[in-house]
């Protein structure tokens, strides 16, 4: 535990002790999990330069913890940086258990330092993550300090079975429940221990009973438990993704595609993701499967895959493509180190996991055809119908006045029947010589009658009828997308 902030003291002592743990282990558990996010990173120095180095996740601070200058990679151990070696930095902050050890590294592929929580597996040992005035890292006993050198990468804890490695690399990277009703995970100083008492059930269980350390092995991590672990670690993950319908690769704008998962990777968070609109949702309800915005949670056992079936709709035209990733558990994810045979030998997650499984599968959504809807302006074609508003006003149309010239008849005119007609005007006799000769009729004389006109036809036009076209409108499916959210760690 840390005494002193200044320079001259002669160790910031941080060696593992558990005369310290007691029932508070299990009142201060959390029952889900709490995302301790790291501080971020600082680029990793371009020369020999001192740098501050980052956090780690979940890191509880206080006002002078870590201090400052523990954070600062200069000197002996800024050699050692540069080397790929870690770097201990500071011990877990909870008064219950020191231990894990944050520490810092150069990842190239992650582009600078990357800090990480470093688990104990030899309980008895010394952790050397302390830091002399001159800035060596050792260790303190009765007083005398011991320097050791470099922290080491190396194969493994040599007086491990591979089970037991198997089964600390698992607890290192997937939270497991602990005892009763909490979570073993990297995200609060309370959860760190949970976690490093696990990893003990595993490294040292007989010595960790002999302690009060409050943990229940048997419950946690019995026989059955260890069993599945194990299973899960011996698994050849798999891990792809496939087109199922429609089988042609191509869809009708506002059709469902579906994607078939397949995987072995059981329990572990995959990713799934597609472009920004693109809706993803599982076909149909099951209880094996879960997913939560883009992450997909298959459970099973074995090394036989289950097939998950995702469904997609797009609101737009063309390709959508629909990825799936994920890391495996497995030993390799996991860097083991040590600085001498007197010192710990720590397991630490890989950050960059470069067994990284991954798949992707396109379909093509077609365009609809749009139409515009459009009103139909009336036009008028010379020599034909004119068309008017659909409300049409009767409209009379009045014949003219047509003379009809009259031919007298003698004696009688004949009358249209249906037709009113005027009285014939009477034809007077003239008086005539004795003889009697028939002649010509003379035009009668008085006056001129009127004719007749037939009246005035009223001719009613139909009404005009208007035609509205209705345009057709695209309805299109919105959606929402899904962000990947990958875990930051600086």
């Amino acid at each position: 535990m840390n005494t002193s902030s200044s320079s001259s003291a002669v160790v910031r002592r941080k060696k593992i002790g558990l005369a310290s743990v007691s029932a508070v282990s299990t009142l201060a558990l959390v029952g889900g999990i709490v995302a301790g996010l790291a501080g971020p990173a600082t680029a990793a120095p371009a020369s020999s330069a001192a740098f501050t180095a980052p956090m780690c996740e979940g890191t509880q601070t206080s006002a002078d913890y870590p201090y400052a200058d523990d954070m600062v990679i200069d000197g002996v151990r800024l050699d050692y940086y540069n080397a790929g070696n870690v770097v201990p930095l500071y011990y877990n902050n909870d008064q219950r258990s020191p231990a894990p050890i944050c520490g810092v590294r150069d990842v190239p592929e992650a582009s600078g330092p990357q800090s990480e929580w470093m688990y104990c597996t030899d309980m008895k040992e010394e952790t050397c993550d302390e830091i002399s005035p001159d800035g060596e890292p050792g260790y303190s006993d009765g007083g005398q300090f011991n320097v050791v050198g470099p922290t080491l990468p190396v194969g493994g804890n040599d007086r491990l079975t591979q089970e037991q490695e198997l089964l600390i690399s698992y607890l290192i990277q997937n939270p497991h429940p602990f005892t009763p009703g909490g979570v073993a995970d990297d995200s609060t100083a309370a959860n760190r221990v949970n976690r490093q008492l696990l990893i003990w059930c595993v490294s040292d269980k007989e010595y960790l009973e002999g302690t009060d350390a409050v943990v229940d092995c048997d419950a946690d991590l019995g026989p059955a438990e260890q069993a599945r672990i194990l299973g899960v670690m011996n698994v050849t993950p798999a891990l792809s993704i496939s087109l199922a319908d429609p089988a042609s690769g191509t869809l009708a704008s506002g059709g469902k595609a579906t994607f078939t998962v397949s995987t072995n990777m059981y329990g572990k968070p995959l990713t799934v993701s597609a472009p920004a609109g693109a809706t993803l949702e599982l076909c149909e309800p099951n209880a094996n499967v879960k997913l939560t915005g883009n992450t997909l949670v298959v459970t099973g056992e074995g090394n036989d895959p289950t097939d998950v079936a995702l469904c997609v709709t797009s609101p737009g035209a063309g390709a959508v493509k629909v990825s799936v990733s994920g890391a495996p558990s497995s030993f390799e994810s996991i860097h083991w180190n040590n600085a001498g045979a007197e010192c710990q030998v720590f397991a630490t997650f890989n950050t960059v996991t470069p067994a990284k499984l991954q798949g992707d599968a396109t379909v093509t959504f077609d365009a609809a055809p749009t139409t515009t809807p459009s009103t139909t302006v009336p036009t008028t074609t010379p020599g034909a119908p004119t068309t008017t508003p659909s409300t049409t006003v009767p409209t009379t149309t009045t014949k003219p006045n047509v003379i009809v010239p009259i031919i007298p008849i003698i004696p009688i005119i004949p009358v249209i029947p249906g037709v009113p007609v005027a009285p014939a005007p009477t034809t007077v006799a003239v008086p005539t010589p004795r003889v009697v000769t028939q002649t010509t009729p003379k035009a009668p004389t008085g006056e001129r009658p009127t004719s007749i006109d037939g009246g005035a036809a009223d001719e009613t036009a139909g009404p005009h009828v208007g035609i509205a076209i209705a345009g057709l409108g695209l309805i299109g499916l919105a959606a929402c997308g899904a962000i990947a959210v990958r875990r930051r760690r600086s």
